[in-house]
């Protein structure tokens, strides 16, 4: 048996990449349409496979994408498509694709990669930590009453109008709370339903419903999509509104479309997905217990890669100084570095200098953009603190206003 090489696929190894990935994740084989689907789409990115003998038997996949950090963006790989064949795990492969993968990324001058794990103990080996987390907004449409009286004015469109909104909506939603990432056009027009999803999803697609928000001026600020599931219960209607995305360009937008939610005749419940933990309706409602946030769990994993660069590109909560050592085993993020930060930006520089602060390169991934602060990780016993009082000024200087999070999958 010759031993397993990682390479990028060829063009014409596209449908076993395919085949091998939804093995992995527990999805059928692929048809001609799945194919078809995915090759346009996986010829602009870069798929990578762990072959032996000839044959692939595990996948991954990323593409470029900016990652919104507060007061700015840093150019990141996206993370997908990762998985190994049942009959070969346990054999080194998704260690040599990682790996692969991470100096990939390196040499194409992304600072950071970024996924969303399946299982939680699988990528913090590879130095990867949790960035943000998100959870489900369920809403008594019913009995849900708001604090302050109704604006604007909500739109039912098609698919077409529907892209053109969101493609002015999503970046401004995108910017206004760390977490995000960019999408290319033709992502748009999938998420707007004018070209079909892959993965079998064409049928959900086609059941949506499109609401965009405008403002008393007429500008769009708001967009969201949602599916109803019919339910009846002594002959009276207790359906539930799916809501697959929900974007907002500012808080009144959001406010407005969680109001419309509660408009759509024959639903009882409103289910939204992908929040932030901090998500405000409870406290904008007269009985904020009309709206739970539950479901609470990780979402994005972030890996810095170029430490330096990362933390000089985001702003800081307020005036101070820091240096932490990065423990990295696999080299890419390792060494000590001298942290000056202000609201306006920071500069981060490798130093000689004694570190307030050692974290492994996962920890500072975790803090990076504010979902977790430096005192509950030190807490958890992952923060070396060298300096008396260094945690909580780290936790201090990396807050932000709003929890981060990524109103997206990927």
């Amino acid at each position: 048996m010759a031993a397993p090489t990682v390479r990028p696929i060829r063009d014409d190894e596209v449908r076993e990449f395919l085949g091998v990935q939804r093995t992995a994740m527990l999805y059928p084989p692929p048809t001609d349409r799945d194919l078809e689907l995915r090759e346009a789409l996986y010829s602009e990115q870069r798929c990578i496979a762990s072959v032996l003998d000839g044959r692939i038997v595990g996948t991954t996949r990323c593409f470029p994408t900016d990652l919104t950090v507060p007061g700015g963006a840093i150019p990141a790989a996206a993370v997908s498509s990762v998985g190994v064949l049942p009959t070969h795990r346990r054999h080194g492969h998704l260690t040599r694709l990682m790996h692969r993968q991470l100096g990939d990324t390196v040499d194409r001058g992304e600072k950071a990669a970024m996924l969303v794990s399946a299982e939680w103990p699988i990528y913090g080996r590879y130095g990867y930590g949790v960035a943000t987390e998100a959870c489900v907004v369920r809403l008594d449409t019913r009995a849900a009453a708001f604090i302050h009286p109704a604006t604007g004015t909500p739109d039912l469109v098609d698919p077409k109008a529907y892209r053109e909104v969101l493609a002015e909506v999503y970046p401004r939603a995108a910017a206004r709370i760390p977490g995000h990432m960019s999408w290319a056009d033709g992502f748009y027009e999938m998420w707007a339903g004018e070209r079909e999803i892959y993965d079998g999803q064409a049928d959900e697609q086609r059941k949506e419903t499109r609401v965009v928000w405008r403002d008393d001026d007429g500008v769009a600020r708001g967009a969201a999509t949602y599916t109803v599931k019919e339910h009846w219960v002594d002959n009276r209607p207790r359906g539930t509104a799916n809501v697959d995305q929900l974007l907002a360009t500012d808080d009144e937008a959001e406010r407005e479309l969680y109001r419309f939610l509660t408009a759509v005749d024959w639903v009882a419940t409103a289910e939204v997905q992908l929040r932030p933990v901090d998500d405000p309706l409870p406290l904008g409602l007269v009985d904020g217990r009309t709206a739970v946030l539950a479901d609470r769990s990780d979402h994005i994993w972030l890996r810095l890669l170029d430490v330096a660069a990362a933390l000089s590109a985001r702003t800081y909560a307020c005036d101070g100084s820091l240096v932490v050592e990065v423990v990295d085993p696999l080299g890419f993020a390792a060494g000590r570095f001298a942290l000056d930060a202000s609201p306006e930006g920071g500069t981060c520089l490798p130093t000689d200098l004694s570190p307030d602060l050692t974290v492994p390169v996962g920890v500072l991934s975790a803090a990076y953009l504010g979902g977790q602060g430096f005192g509950r990780l030190a807490a958890a016993g992952l923060v070396d603190e060298h300096t008396p009082g260094a945690a909580a000024r780290a936790t201090a200087l990396f807050s932000t206003p709003r929890a981060p999070y990524c109103s997206t999958p990927f």
